[in-house]
């Protein structure tokens, strides 16, 4: 674990306070705030040690880049854990979904056995319909 310096609090409070999956640009804007210093080598750098902390986890949407949120309360590392995502149309913005429809089993072929699944929703978020 690395020590808690002003660059990597700065990194964890931007996405602690997003509430959303963020890219690593909007990372940089927001810490940035607190530390005019950092740079977007920087934040890799925390975002990787973070990730491997399990503070935060990477967010991979087909067709787009890395987004990072925190973890959730126990921690992505925790296998009963899951969750889907909703990706704006508008904005952009990718935002954590804390549910989920269950086994996707019925869905597959017969004979095949699903072991995972993700499920992204897209449209307008609540900013964005308005």
């Amino acid at each position: 674990m690395e020590r808690n310096t002003r660059q990597r609090q700065a990194v964890l409070e931007a996405i602690d306070h997003a509430g959303r999956a963020l890219t690593p640009s909007e990372i940089l804007a927001l810490a940035q705030a607190s530390v005019a210093s950092l740079n977007l080598s920087t934040i890799y750098r925390h975002l990787n040690a973070l990730q491997d902390d399990a503070r935060i986890v990477k967010v991979m949407l087909p067709g787009q880049a890395a987004r990072f949120e925190a973890a959730c309360a126990g921690g992505h590392r925790d296998a009963s854990h899951h969750h889907h995502h909703f990706h704006c149309s508008a904005c952009d913005r990718v935002f954590a979904l804390h549910a989920c429809p269950g086994s996707m089993q019925d869905l597959a072929p017969a004979g095949f056995v699903v072991q995972a699944h993700e499920i992204t929703l897209r449209g307008l978020c609540a900013e964005c319909a308005q």
